[in-house]
């Protein structure tokens, strides 16, 4: 056994010499579940450049059904042993992650969003359901006949309603998991016309809900807030919790205006970035500040059918910010070029405050890059893969960066 670092040195060393540098840290990532022998040039393109905290370690075939809707990209248990993924009319599908475990399917028509590409689950904290809801639909037309019940959907393939969420301004009509316990940013009465047969919505009112429970934490008619008057829907929840267990909850509203509530106090509408719709973001690790992505884009036109089109035509500006929630201060900028076209992925933030993880033009391709929370700067950067939408998050211990979309996932260790 004393003599195991030696052997292994040696054998690294015959690897550099055999394939170079480059190819060694390729050989390096392990292959989980990914059966054939084509996967040398996607194992390539993953390897960040250059050498640095981010290292390429695992890709992993998810056993996600391959029928199964790219529209959502699929998400990890807390524990990172199970995964989950929706389909709009196929429902939920979640299981082991390796082949050949167990999987259950909800096969029946869930709440989510096409349009802005959402939907209300999340994975409960000890790893042993998703957290989510549903609600009888009219399966012809897609209207709603009932409001929406929460409800866990548990691995067994188990259904446990949770309790009604009652509110004296409307029906539940929206739901957004704050954390993994079952805290939740709640809307009631705001989608009246979607309901058959539809309704008035007089007073729509947002709340903090302990769904588990039952029980409504703090409620505010939605246009009791000036600013918000004139708002016509919720674009985006995102949510940290703080390390005294306080909820921060950011609410991109349609068509611009950024409402921030801290659990405990009124929500606020606070001064970031005019433009709500379609815009990724994620909040920092402390809650203090917001990372934004900017859609940088080329411009031009698209051509279908084989005709022809010019090229884009290449543009230059942000392509994501920092900036402090509470005053729209702009912390820093990064900037650069894009010659495609292209759309930015909701961004990650490490739990430690040190990483972020996002998706970014670099000239005549896009990749994914490690960047420095502190300072904008990219670190590292690999290309990024045409796997359909993809979700960037981090381990909870900040160890490990992860790169999910359709059932392919990439696991990078970090080295603090």
């Amino acid at each position: 056994m004393k003599y195991a670092p030696s052997i292994a040195s040696f054998a690294m060393s015959a690897m550099i010499a055999a394939f170079g540098p480059d190819e060694a840290a390729t050989a390096a990532a392990e292959r989980i579940g990914c059966y054939g022998n084509n996967w040398g040039p996607t194992l390539a393109m993953l390897e960040p450049k250059p050498t640095g905290p981010m290292t390429f370690k695992t890709l992993r075939c998810l056993p996600v059904p391959e029928s199964w809707p790219r529209i959502l990209p699929p998400f990890l248990s807390p524990n990172g042993d199970f995964v989950a993924a929706f389909g709009f009319t196929k429902g939920l599908w979640l299981g082991d992650v390796t082949r050949g475990g167990r999987s259950h399917t909800i096969n029946e028509r869930l709440p989510g969003d096409l349009l802005l590409r959402t939907a209300p689950f999340a994975w409960l904290d000890d790893s042993s359901a998703v957290m989510g809801a549903k609600h009888d639909v009219a399966m012809q037309s897609g209207f709603a006949v009932a409001h929406l019940r929460p409800y866990l959907f548990a691995l067994d393939g188990s259904e446990i309603e949770l309790p009604e969420l009652v509110h004296p301004n409307g029906p539940l009509d929206e739901i957004y998991w704050v954390g993994s316990s079952g805290l939740a940013l709640a809307a009631f009465g705001t989608k009246g016309s979607y309901d058959k047969p539809d309704h008035q919505d007089h007073k729509p009112a947002l709340a903090l809900v302990d769904a588990r429970n039952g029980t409504i934490l703090q409620s505010v008619e939605r246009d009791s807030i000036p600013e918000l008057v004139g708002q016509r829907s919720l674009e985006a929840v995102k949510s940290r919790i703080d390390a005294f267990g306080k909820a921060h909850i950011l609410i991109a509203c349609a068509p611009g205006k950024w409402l921030l509530w801290v659990q405990g106090q009124l929500p606020r509408v606070v001064p970031l970035a005019s433009i709500t719709r379609s815009t990724p973001f994620a909040l920092s690790s402390d809650a203090t500040s917001v990372l934004i992505m900017a859609n940088l884009s080329a411009t031009g036109s698209i051509c279908e059918f084989g005709n022809p089109c010019p090229p884009p035509t290449p543009q230059s500006g942000t392509i994501a910010e920092l900036r402090d929630i509470s005053t729209g201060e702009v912390k820093w900028t990064l900037s650069g070029t894009t010659s495609n076209f292209s759309h930015s992925a909701a961004p990650g933030v490490s739990p430690d405050g040190h990483y972020g993880l996002i998706s970014m033009p670099d000239g005549e391709r896009n990749v994914i890059a490690l960047i420095s929370m502190d300072t904008g700067r990219a670190i590292q950067k690999f290309e990024q893969p045409g796997w359909g939408p993809i979700g960037l998050s981090f381990s909870s211990d900040s160890k490990f960066a992860i790169v999910a979309a359709g059932t392919v996932m990439a696991t990078f260790a970090i080295d603090n």
